[in-house]
């Protein structure tokens, strides 16, 4: 595998197998709670000791001793905030980091089922949901727990009867809560999944507005958007009454623990068996042994989030479907000698062969062009040979050695594409055509860029090299971009190079050059061109003409253009050649 999976099968593994990097933040949380420990003792003294003498001195003293704790408190509690931040945030690049990677390994017959925004949402908003909740969890719910049993063990020493009383009613209310958590749980994930459906039936149906109405299918959609969205409505009704009753049921809990330690606390005080000081020490306590319970409270929609989110990002990451190549082969440079040997294709989840037991053999050197209408199997022959589908039969033979053995992520760098969309990413005109090879100097850059006939337009611009191209090129024109996609093909000076309807975005006027620093691109390599119309493959060495995935003729321009005039005199064409 490329990448180790997620070994945690939930998130609180994850969270446990991460404790090394945490262990700064967490000492700097213990010694944080070991800190206020002394509080309800000091505030005990102070009512049975200093009060009764009136010693305003000692009442100062212990008072300076009690803000002198809570100021090394707070000085913990901002260093390991600090510390926990960094170890998390080292957390999540590493987690992301291991989503992209996956991303290059995982096949395209998963990935061309995967919605874009789906596989974007767990690099980005599932980690965030995670984060926020370990976050939490760190900074929030483990030092209310710290503190908790930091003073229940002070408040034991103080008054154990009275501290048993703390700890036989809090284990019984947190199973309570526990119980009803769980089918709040349950009532949240029923509401996600009801309003899942009603937001994909919804973005279905309009989306689908035109159709709906030519076909007169109004009423039909009404009623099943009303019961989808009748089921969602009954969902959130069950699960905002299931919150509501939680939130009441954690407040009142609450309070009766506080009643009952305040009226256990009062009688024993009333007969002797505990002083005012210690029962106020216990009230002041009280808030605290209570928050671990009110921070859970606050974590149920945050723990619901990264529960699903995790799951998300653990699918992904744990996906079985990974490209199936495991050759390890590498050579100098490839010589450009390709072999489809019977290859036979068909697309996942479809019985439709998009190529059928292709057999044909390219030379070093050579320029051949597949030419035929969309859905005649070009693309696809293209993307076998990159590697991003495997054959369903039949063999590529790269160089005399069968594509299996080959380390196809060093194959494809022996590749060149020119596409018509002409895809840019955001950043420079330098560093778009440096992604070819990023360790090339600039002036390999600015050498590839000549041979592009890129040159003249860029040093024409404001910043010349060093200008934004905006998001997917936008500032850039239709011709510009292509001009620099045939530049970033140079500098990768691969010995395959595949055009693939290179200039069929462009009118005519703009083709024209474009195509010359394509003619200049291609010298010495071996060339696969790709085009609707036999008209634009005029030059190519050899032409095959590709119908439904299979070969229905092959020959140069002359010879293909003369038998198609024989088949139109006789009525019986086969492929519209322009």
């Amino acid at each position: 595998m490329p990448t180790e999976p997620l070994n945690a099968a939930r998130l609180p593994g994850y969270i446990a197998r991460a404790r090394r990097a945490l262990w700064p933040g967490l000492t700097l949380a213990v010694l944080r709670a070991l800190a206020i420990a002394p509080c309800p003792l000091i505030l005990k003294h102070i009512i049975d000791h200093e009060v009764p003498t009136s010693d305003a001195r000692g009442v100062l003293l212990w008072s300076s001793l009690f803000a002198g704790l809570m100021g090394v408190h707070y000085l913990g509690s901002i260093l390991g905030a600090r510390q926990l931040a960094q170890a998390l945030a080292r957390l999540m690049v590493e987690l992301r980091s291991r989503i992209f990677f996956r991303l290059q390994f995982l096949s395209f017959s998963y990935l061309d089922r995967q919605k874009t925004d789906r596989l974007v949402s767990k690099y980005t908003s599932d980690t965030q949901a995670i984060e926020a909740l370990l976050s939490a969890i760190l900074n929030q719910l483990l030092p209310a727990v710290l503190y908790s049993l930091t003073i229940l063990t002070v408040l034991a020493v103080i008054n154990w009867r009275l501290a048993t009383a703390f700890l036989v009613t809090l284990p019984v209310w947190a199973f309570a809560k526990w119980l009803f958590f769980a089918r709040l749980q349950r009532s949240d994930q029923a509401a996600q999944i009801a309003e899942a459906k009603l937001t994909g039936t919804a973005n279905e149906f309009i989306s689908a507005l035109r159709l709906v109405r030519s076909l007169g299918g109004e009423k039909h959609l009404e009623r099943v958007l009303f019961d989808r969205s009748g089921d969602f409505a009954r969902s959130r009704a069950d699960h905002s009454w299931m919150s509501a009753g939680f939130a009441s049921f954690s407040y009142v809990g609450a309070q009766t623990i506080a009643a009952l330690i305040v009226g256990g606390g009062a009688l024993l005080a009333i007969r002797g068996h505990m002083t005012p000081g210690t029962l106020v020490a216990f009230l002041a306590a009280l808030p605290m042994i209570l928050a671990p319970v009110q921070s859970a409270i606050g974590l149920r929609a945050p723990w619901f989030a990264a529960q699903e989110s995790y799951k998300k990002v653990k699918e992904l990451i744990d996906s079985p479907y990974v490209e199936d190549w495991h050759g390890a082969r590498r050579e100098q440079r490839l010589s450009g000698d390709l072999v489809f040997d019977r290859v036979g294709f068909s697309y996942p989840g479809t019985d439709h062969p998009a190529i059928r037991n292709f057999s044909f053999t390219i030379r070093p050197g050579e320029t051949v062009a597949l030419v035929g209408p969309p859905g005649a199997g070009k693309t696809t022959l293209t993307n076998l040979l990159l590697g991003l589908y495997a054959p369903t039969t039949g063999q590529i033979v790269i160089d005399g050695v069968p594509q299996r053995e080959w380390d196809m992520r060093w194959i494809r760098r022996q590749l060149a594409v020119v596409t018509p969309e002409s895809i840019m990413l955001s950043g420079t005109i330098e560093e778009n055509i440096r992604f070819a090879r990023s360790e090339a100097t600039d002036a390999e850059v600015r050498t590839a860029a000549r041979l592009a006939q890129a040159d003249d337009f860029i040093q024409r611009l404001p910043h010349g090299y060093l200008t934004l191209v905006g998001e997917h090129g936008v500032a850039l024109t239709a011709e510009q971009r292509q001009y620099l996609a045939i530049a970033r093909a140079a500098l990768r000076d691969a010995p395959i190079l595949i055009l693939d309807e290179a200039t069929s975005a462009l009118d005519s006027e703009s083709a024209g050059p474009v195509q010359l620093a394509l003619e200049r691109l291609a010298a010495g390599r071996t060339v696969i061109t790709l085009a609707h119309r036999l008209s634009a493959v005029k030059k190519a060495s050899r032409i095959v003409l590709l119908d439904g995935g299979n070969i229905i003729d092959e020959g140069d321009y002359a010879a293909l253009t003369a038998r198609h005039e024989k088949r139109r005199e006789s009525a019986n064409p086969d492929v519209s050649l322009g």
